[in-house]
C-alpha cells in the first residue's frame, strides 16, 4: 500500500519537474528574437531513493526511486567570453569615435577639390606670375586682388571649421558621459534588485541579461572592466575608479576646454576637454570607447592641424608682405611699405589689406609689381612673389607652402583611412566574440523544439503513470475482498 502511494507521489513529482522544464523552454522560445537574452536550461535529477525497511531490522537502502526534481534553472553564461567581448567593445568604441571626428575634419578640408584652399593657393600665384607679365594692367591686379580674397575666404573657412568642429566634439562628449552616467544608474538599480530577489532565494535572470546589455553598451562608450561579486551584483571600473559598486554610483562631469585659437586673458593657460569624476575632480582615465576616441581628435588631432594652418597662413602673409613692402604700385602717391596681407595676430584671420582691395575703397595700383619707384612696366617684385611657391619657407624650410599643405591633407587622410580599417577589423573581431556567444547562450530554435518534445514526452509519460497508480488504488481499495467480480 505504501509503495502504491510512493509511485503516485513519484508522479506527482515528474509532472511537476517536467511542466517546469516546459515552461523554461517556451521562456527560451519567446525570447529567441530578444536582444542580450541568455538561454536557461532546466536541470533535473533524482530525489534520494525511499529507504526500505526488511523484517529483520534491517534498512535497504535506496531500493525505491522516489522520482525527479527541478532542482535549478541554469543561466548558459560564459563570463570570461563575456569580459572578452565587453574590452572588444571598448576597443571598437574608440575607433568609432575617431573615424566619426576624422570624417568630420576632412569634411571641414574638403581636399581633394577643384575649389578648395590647394586650388586658392595656386590661383593665388598664377595670378602673381600674370601680374608680373602686365605690371601696369588694372585688371590684371584686379583680379589678384579677388584670387587673394577667396584665398584668404579658404583659409578663415578652414581655421573657423576646425574651431566649430571641436565645440561640435566637445557636445558629443558631454553627450555620451551624459549617456555613462544614465547606464551607471541603471546598472546600480539592477545590482539593487537582484541582490534583493537573490536573498530570498529566486534566480533574477532575466535582470542578469537586461544589466549585461547595459553593459555591453558602456563598453562602447568608456574604457570599462565589470566582475561580480559573491551578492550577483557587478562592480564597474573606469581606469582605476569605480564608478558603480552594489547601488551607489560615482558619476563622471565632462569640462570644455579653450578651443583653438581662442583668445585667453593673460596668464590663463590653454586647457584641453577632459572628463573628471564628479565627486572630486580627479581626472577619470577614459583611455578607450567612444569617449576617449572623440578626445582624442579633440584634443590632440584637432589641435595640430589648427597649429599647421595657423603656421601656413602667418608665414605665407609674412612672406608675401615682407616682398610687397619692397615694391612700389603705379598710382602717383607713396605705395613703398604697404602690407598685402593682413592678419589678426590672436585668432590668425586672414583679410587683403584693405587699402588694396577696392571692394572696401582700397586702389588695386597700390598693388607693390615694381622694384623701382616710378617705373610702370617693372614687375620684378610680382614675379618674387610668384616664386614663393615653389620657395621652401615651411617645415624648417624643407618645403613649399603647396606641399606643407599637401602633407597635412596626407596625414588627415591616413588617419581616417586607419580609423576606418581599424573599426572593419575590431567590427569583425567582436562580430567573432558574439557568434561564439550566441552558440553558447544563445537560443537554437531547432534545439528547443527537440527540448520541447522531449519534456513533453516525459510530462505525458508520468501523466499515464499517474492513471496507472489511479488505477492500481482503485483496485486496492475497492476490490480487495470481493468474490465473483
Amino acid at each position: 500500500m505504501r509503495s502504491t502511494f510512493l509511485g503516485l507521489e513519484t508522479a506527482r513529482r515528474a509532472l511537476v519537474a517536467h511542466q517546469r522544464a516546459l515552461e523554461v523552454i517556451g521562456h527560451n522560445i519567446a525570447n529567441a528574437g530578444t536582444p542580450g537574452y541568455v538561454r536557461r536550461e532546466p536541470i533535473l535529477a533524482a530525489t534520494p531513493g525511499y529507504v526500505v525497511e526488511t523484517g529483520a531490522g534491517f534498512k535497504r537502502p535506496g531500493t525505491v526511486g522516489t522520482g525527479v526534481e527541478m532542482v535549478r534553472i541554469k543561466r548558459v553564461f560564459d563570463g570570461f567570453l563575456e569580459n572578452r567581448i565587453r574590452q572588444a567593445g571598448v576597443t571598437l568604441g574608440l575607433w568609432e569615435g575617431r573615424d566619426d571626428a576624422l570624417s568630420q575634419v576632412e569634411a571641414v578640408f574638403g581636399e581633394p577639390s577643384d575649389t578648395g584652399l590647394a586650388d586658392a593657393l595656386n590661383k593665388f600665384f598664377a595670378a602673381w606670375e600674370e601680374l608680373s607679365k602686365r605690371p601696369e594692367s588694372i585688371a590684371a591686379r584686379t583680379a589678384l586682388v579677388e584670387e587673394a580674397k577667396t584665398l584668404a575666404s579658404y583659409f578663415n573657412q578652414v581655421v573657423r571649421g576646425l574651431r566649430e568642429l571641436a565645440g561640435d566634439l566637445d557636445e558629443g562628449v558631454a553627450t555620451r558621459v551624459d549617456e555613462v552616467n544614465s547606464l551607471a544608474r541603471e546598472i546600480a538599480a539592477q545590482n539593487k534588485e537582484i541582490v534583493r530577489i537573490t536573498a530570498i532565494g529566486n534566480d533574477p535572470a532575466d535582470l542578469k541579461d537586461k544589466r549585461d546589455v547595459a553593459i555591453a553598451r558602456l563598453s562602447r562608450l568608456v574604457n570599462m572592466s565589470a566582475f561580480e561579486t559573491r551578492d550577483g551584483s557587478v562592480v564597474i571600473r573606469v581606469g582605476s575608479g569605480e564608478l558603480v559598486r552594489g547601488d551607489r554610483v560615482n558619476e563622471l562631469r565632462f569640462e570644455s576646454g579653450t578651443l583653438p585659437g581662442e583668445l585667453l586673458d593673460p596668464g590663463v593657460e590653454e586647457q584641453e576637454s577632459r572628463v573628471v569624476w564628479a565627486n572630486d575632480g580627479n581626472l577619470a582615465d577614459i583611455g578607450g570607447g567612444e569617449v576617449g576616441g572623440l578626445l582624442q581628435v579633440r584634443n590632440a588631432d584637432i589641435a595640430a592641424y589648427y597649429r599647421d594652418i595657423e603656421q601656413l597662413v602667418t608665414t605665407l602673409a609674412d612672406e608675401v608682405n615682407q616682398l610687397h613692402e619692397s615694391g612700389y604700385g603705379i598710382d602717383t602717391s607713396s605705395t613703398h611699405g604697404i602690407k598685402f596681407f593682413e592678419y589678426d595676430a590672436g585668432r590668425r584671420v586672414l583679410e587683403v589689406n584693405l587699402a588694396l582691395d577696392p571692394d572696401a575703397g582700397g586702389d588695386v595700383a597700390k598693388v607693390a609689381a615694381s622694384a623701382t619707384e616710378g617705373v610702370v612696366g617693372d614687375g620684378s617684385v610680382a614675379l618674387t612673389i610668384a616664386g614663393l611657391e615653389d620657395a621652401l619657407t615651411m617645415g624648417g624650410d624643407k618645403v613649399s607652402f603647396s606641399g606643407f599643405y599637401q602633407q597635412v591633407i596626407a596625414d588627415i587622410g591616413t588617419n581616417a583611412r586607419q580609423a576606418a580599417h581599424m573599426v572593419q577589423v575590431h567590427e569583425a573581431t567582436l562580430h567573432q566574440y558574439t557568434n561564439n556567444k550566441d552558440s553558447i547562450s544563445g537560443v537554437a530554435i531547432d534545439e528547443e523544439m527537440v527540448n520541447l518534445m522531449r519534456y513533453q514526452r516525459a510530462y505525458e509519460a508520468a501523466a499515464r503513470l499517474t492513471t496507472a497508480v489511479d488505477e492500481m488504488l482503485d483496485t486496492l481499495i475497492n476490490g480487495t475482498g470481493l468474490v465473483g467480480r
